[in-house]
């Protein structure tokens, strides 16, 4: 279906990239090709400039917009504020659609429809957190660090459908610099308040930001917005349970050791009753509780352990409870367990980084973490509660003490502090996770910690042969 619309996107040298593999797939879809293209640009020497000429093979109808303000905290603020208070200048059809960069299409379907042109916005539904300082900012209101907005009903823009006049209608109440920096937001809150808005599911049309870079949360994970106190409650949502580090494959860059540092140790039956216990008794609503490995099917206590699972699963029934298994062994669970099985066959992995790789052995300096405490949720082992299972891992093999032994001492602010003794040893860390290994790679300070590792596993077993006389005077 033929609808009137521009093609506005952005762009800056760190994402020529993302663009330059991106921005061929937009004429995939029949909507999308011939219609005209604003690319709004800041950091290129020119709107000549030669790194931006292929849009033109692309996009034969195209304006090039160096955008600038006289104010501005970031090239973020910068960048987003052209798509509201750049609009009334350079776009002139009823309505806009604008597409981050880093967007990719998979497929010919068509990704808007007339019911679309009801609404001042359309875009895909946002549900994981809520900048809860902006909407207070927007509202009025005094900024309330101890007002969480998670879980709420909002959009994100990595494609969006907008109306022209309503976005021209809210620059003007602005002049020339946006009350927040961040233009889905801004634009959602005046629909919401003034106008209309629909959220659709654009990834089952064929529209994807999850690209062969980092996609949405893990580019928010990296950037400072993880110290801000709405962000970090969501590390506190979900928590993996790593009953047993014992596992039948051993995966070349395990993210758990488990083939470099061998262990068949993990949590006592009495551990999995404590967290069930301190769970309960604490009212803790996890929104997702992960029983992994390891390999869980190796646990020797399974009808234990679903016992005491079950317990909290009576008491708070809408949290889901995953079993993630490799599949090698026949398992059963209950009917009120999801399974993950990953059906691996062989040792190799197609998708893993080297987290064996310390960053610090690369001299790398500015180390970052990664998505995974958000996107997974803390990790609780038999040494405590760590940040994330591939950093309780490190702390294994390194001999780090810094699990926090009690859900009571749990926090955000505890967790990120693991961050400075971790992520400098993970390759899952932002800089040092540039390629996927095809064989099994190991840094030289994991080589060293290795050695002590297994010199310290070697040294308990032979105690264990040889208990030494007991001696009364100690």
């Amino acid at each position: 279906m033929d609808l009137d619309f521009t093609i506005t996107t952005a762009v800056t040298p760190d994402y020529l990239d993302k663009m330059i593999w991106a921005l061929p797939t937009w004429p995939f879809k029949p909507q999308f090709a011939g219609k005209p293209i604003v690319v709004f640009h800041h950091g290129f020497e020119s709107d000549d400039s030669k790194k931006l000429q292929f849009i033109k093979k692309h996009f034969p109808m195209w304006t090039f917009v160096n955008w600038r303000m006289p104010e501005y905290d970031n090239i973020r603020e910068l960048i987003l504020s052209a798509f509201v208070l750049g609009i009334e200048e350079f776009i002139k059809t009823p309505y806009f659609v604008k597409i981050d960069c880093e967007t990719h299409f998979t497929n010919n379907k068509d990704v808007f429809d007339e019911n679309d042109l009801k609404y001042d916005l359309v875009s895909h539904k946002w549900g994981y957190t809520k900048p809860g300082w902006w909407i207070d900012k927007l509202e009025g209101l005094p900024i309330d660090t101890n007002k969480l907005k998670l879980e709420h009903d909002r959009i994100i823009s990595f494609i969006c459908l907008h109306k022209t006049e309503f976005v021209i209608n809210v620059a003007k109440q602005y002049g020339k610099r946006l009350p927040i920096p961040s233009h889905d937001t801004l634009l959602w809150w005046h629909a919401n308040k003034h106008g209309t808005w629909l959220s659709k599911n654009f990834k089952k049309l064929g529209v994807d930001n999850q690209s062969k870079w980092r996609n949405i949360r893990e580019n928010i994970c990296i950037s400072e917005s993880r110290n801000n106190l709405y962000y970090n409650e969501v590390l506190l949502n979900k928590v993996q349970l790593e009953i047993t580090t014992d596992c039948n494959l051993k995966c070349y860059n395990c993210d758990r050791a488990c083939g470099i540092a061998p262990s068949k140790e993990g949590m006592g039956i009495e551990q999995i009753w404590k967290f069930v216990d301190e769970s309960l008794s604490q009212k803790k609503r996890w929104h997702r509780i992960d029983i992994l490995g390891g390999e869980p099917t190796m646990y020797l206590h399974q009808d234990q352990l679903w016992t005491f699972i079950k317990l909290y699963h009576d008491k708070y029934p809408r949290t889901r409870i995953r079993f993630s298994t490799n599949g090698l062994q026949k398992f059963k669970v209950p009917e009120w367990v999801s399974v993950r099985n990953s059906v691996k066959k062989h040792r190799l992995q197609d998708d893993h980084v080297a987290i064996n790789s310390a960053p610090i052995d690369n001299g790398e300096t500015d180390i970052k973490c990664c998505s995974i405490p958000w996107r997974c949720g803390m990790a609780l082992t038999k040494y405590g509660y760590f940040l994330c299972g591939a950093g309780a891992s490190i702390a294994r093999v390194f001999g780090l003490d810094i699990g926090i032994k009690y859900l009571r001492d749990v926090n955000s602010g505890i967790l990120l502090k693991q961050m400075d003794q971790l992520c400098k040893l993970c390759g899952h860390s932002m800089v040092a996770s540039k390629h996927i290994p095809i064989e099994q790679e190991i840094s030289q300070s994991w080589q060293t910690a290795i050695k002590i590792y297994k010199d310290k596993v070697l040294s308990e077993k032979e105690m264990s042969r040889n208990p030494q006389p007991f001696n009364a005077d100690g």
